[in-house]
């Protein structure tokens, strides 16, 4: 079933430009759905992607529907949330029942566009998602760099479709490590619980590496994830380890032990942070729409639900809404942020 199988990467962001690429490598029926600039530059001078120290031009099947290819076994949609809900009406009564979804957002929220409702006796094309632990940008169409390959996680909704899961990972895993998700729900939260940084370093602009106050820094993101876990423990989730990504235990001890001991390993791990997608839709794009509300909004939706105090969060977000809608915004100074989440609290 798998062997020569017909794989469609929904999106040219550097997600998807990634996932195209390292595939490429690897499987002969491969291909890029993207259209005007991007789909130009990649079918005249290829997809350029650069990172661990090595650069690579390569030459990509581009489509700009899906009915360029007749029968395709995984559709993954390598693109934002809010663009979820356009995506998925046009590709009503296009989708071959045996055909594969592969939804590659961020959050959960997801969940609830993708899944299909078919009608009794029916059954609509298989769903399943999956997140990615890598970080990767867009220089220009075309032209994207990635700090390192990273691991792909993929499950279902309902933890069931094991089969289904061993094929698409058989698919994936040769371009990229793959593995099957034991419990779905606890690895979207799980990485969810990261993607809450996205937010501050998106709101302290495009210059957050080379800020004067770190120790701050590390106090507003390290207290967003402390406050992140214990809610997300209220929802009843529990920490679903990820390959290359921090562990609660470590995100725990950056809050509550001595910057002393813990400052070291923040400042380097923060000189590793990329623009991350949150940042690259408000600075490199011009955007006004973001995942703030299908990461931070969701998490504050569960505050509510469990009456948690989460001052940090709450405020940030906050910033975020008042600050992200004014024209040319470059970025608040952390000490500002950390004083405005003082004052709250």
């Amino acid at each position: 079933m798998t062997k020569d199988a017909e794989i469609i990467i929904y999106g040219a962001g550097a997600i998807g430009c990634t996932l195209a690429a390292w595939l490429t490598e690897k499987h002969e029926h491969v291909y890029l759905l993207c259209r005007g600039e991007s789909a130009k530059r990649i079918r005249e001078k290829g997809l350029q992607i650069y990172g661990e120290g090595n650069s690579k031009n390569l030459s990509i099947k581009v489509i700009e529907s899906i009915d360029e290819v007749e029968n395709p076994y995984v559709i993954a949609l390598a693109v934002k949330n809010y663009s979820l809900p356009a995506i998925v009406k046009s590709l009503e009564g296009k989708i071959n029942k045996d055909t594969v979804i592969l939804g590659l957002q961020n959050g959960v929220t997801n969940q609830k566009c993708l899944t299909p409702n078919p009608s009794p006796g029916e059954r609509g094309a298989e769903t399943l998602f999956g997140v990615l632990a890598y970080n990767a940008w867009m220089d220009e169409p075309g032209l994207v760099g990635f700090q390192n390959k990273g691991v792909l996680v993929i499950g279902s909704a309902d933890n069931k479709q094991q089969q289904i899961l061993k094929n698409v990972a058989n698919i994936f895993n040769k371009g990229i490590e793959t593995f099957i998700a034991r419990d779905w729900r606890n690895v979207a939260h799980t990485k969810l619980l990261i993607n809450l940084g996205n937010s501050i370093t998106t709101l302290l602009g495009k210059n957050f590496q080379s800020t004067n106050r770190p120790d701050l820094l590390q106090k507003i993101i390290s207290n967003m994830m402390l406050e992140g876990m214990n809610i997300l423990k209220a929802e009843g989730i529990k920490e679903e380890r990820i390959k290359g990504l921090p562990s609660w235990t470590l995100l725990k001890a950056s809050a509550v032990l001595p910057q002393l001991i813990t400052a070291p390993l923040f400042r380097k791990n923060l000189k590793k942070m990329g623009m991350s997608s949150m940042a690259q839709d408000i600075f490199s794009r011009n955007a006004t729409d973001t995942e703030l509300d299908d990461i931070n909004g969701y998490l504050l939706s569960l505050v509510d639900k469990h009456n948690i105090a989460a001052p940090y969060n709450r405020i940030v977000y906050r910033l975020c809404k008042e600050q992200f809608g004014n024209a040319g915004f470059e970025g608040m100074r952390v000490d500002d942020v950390y004083n405005a989440v003082q004052s709250g609290i």
